[in-house]
């Protein structure tokens, strides 16, 4: 019989976070992300920090953080919170950091409900591990007599010490026998009471939860100052260009007004401008420049909309057409991140087939990955990835989801 103090699975299922951290990180090693957590608010702070923005790719690292815990099933954890952020030195307090300055402080964050669990099943759970737990406490054995002598004396004063025993502990048994006939008529009822606050626990928790994503949303969309990127600017341009870039994918699924396309035509602006102010010594200046007169085109297509009187709507910037493909690996990658944000919305069967195209044009990009590059062996795995996740959409699109 295992020893559960020792058992990281049962202690992680049991809703231990150190434990829950513990398996993150062995789970997401070969993806080269370190993660750290927080119980607070009754939400389950997790934040993901890696060396380069590739490896914290949202899609990628959701879908494993999500697979992950749905088989941990934490009890008593529902909300989960994934931030995300390029490595630093060792916070103790991250959290605060996080939350005093989130704009500055983090690639993205992304919210999850983990799934109720069936409350017959946990009841099953519960009765085994209380069977187990009493099963190790009968395996201990007593120690035995050294001699038959021993077990003669035993004997001859067993009835003496019997007869003791009963006069004293008559009272005791009854009394006992009465408890637990008690114990057995009240233990339906209170199964019953614990059953049904279960339940309206876990509603209530889905209805605060689906609420605080909704006014998560509105605020991230509502609070984008214009120069909100400056101190991350000076660190890392690159990061905050892609960043902002983003943030101007977003933008421009909802922008219908002229004023919303200056807006967002200003965001394409400054992301062109500071992808222009990275260093010719930092690790992606090749392709920064590539995505200068892409971010450039996207400013001029926006504001060009923005002075017609009666423009269409905005092209959504997952078109690939003019994306350079001098590294297959890059645009697969950002082409994956926009399919990632559009999925989010998609409710009609033609949505769903838009999104298996662009899951399975990431795809093809990834297989045409030279094997000289680099990053050839984590493009041979994202092909099959993509490749998944484009047959999933497809298979909603037939069902008419």
């Amino acid at each position: 019989m295992a020893d559960r103090i020792n058992d990281i699975a049962w202690q992680a299922h049991q809703g231990s976070v150190a434990a829950i951290i513990q398996i993150l990180n062995e789970k997401l090693v070969e993806s080269g992300v370190r993660t750290r957590a927080i119980f607070s608010d009754g939400v389950l702070q997790l934040l993901c920090e890696a060396h380069t923005v590739e490896q914290l790719e949202q899609s990628i690292i959701v879908q494993k953080i999500r697979q992950i815990l749905e088989s941990i099933a934490p009890r008593n954890i529902r909300r989960v919170n994934i931030n995300s952020r390029i490595v630093r030195e060792q916070q103790l307090l991250w959290l605060t950091e996080i939350y005093r300055d989130r704009d500055n402080q983090l690639l993205w964050s992304e919210e999850i409900t983990l799934p109720q669990p069936n409350i017959i099943k946990q009841l099953i759970n519960d009765f085994q591990d209380l069977k187990e737990s009493k099963s190790e406490i009968a395996q201990v054995s007593l120690p035995k007599p050294n001699s038959l002598r021993a077990v003669v004396f035993k004997r001859r004063n067993r009835n003496k010490s019997q007869n003791k025993l009963l006069s004293k502990n008559i009272p005791n048994r009854s009394f006992l026998i009465g408890l637990l006939k008690v114990s057995g008529l009240c233990l339906p009822f209170l199964l019953l009471v614990w059953c049904a606050y279960t339940w309206l626990e876990g509603k209530q928790e889905t209805s605060i939860s689906t609420e605080a994503s909704k006014a998560s949303s509105v605020n991230v969309q509502a609070s984008i100052p214009a120069n909100k990127n400056i101190s991350q600017a000076s660190k890392d341009p690159f990061a905050a260009a892609v960043r902002i870039a983003n943030q101007a994918s977003a933008l421009g699924k909802t922008a219908t007004t002229s004023e919303q396309r200056l807006e967002l035509g200003a965001k394409w602006q400054e992301a062109s401008d500071l992808m222009s102010k990275v260093s010719p010594k930092h690790s992606r200046y090749q392709e920064a420049q590539s995505r200068i007169q892409l971010y450039k085109q996207y400013a001029e297509a926006s504001k060009s909309l923005a002075n017609k009187p009666e423009a269409s709507p905005l092209p959504p910037v997952t078109k690939t057409a003019s994306t350079p493909v001098d590294d297959p690996f890059a645009a697969a990658v950002r082409i994956a991140n926009q399919t990632s944000a559009s999925g989010k919305t998609a409710t009609t069967s033609d949505q769903w087939s838009a999104l298996a195209a662009k899951w399975q044009e990431a795809s093809d990009l990834m297989s045409k990955v030279s094997p000289n590059h680099n990053r050839y062996q984590e493009a041979q795995s994202r092909v099959q990835l993509y490749k998944k996740f484009s047959e999933a959409a497809q298979l909603k699109a037939q069902k008419g989801q």
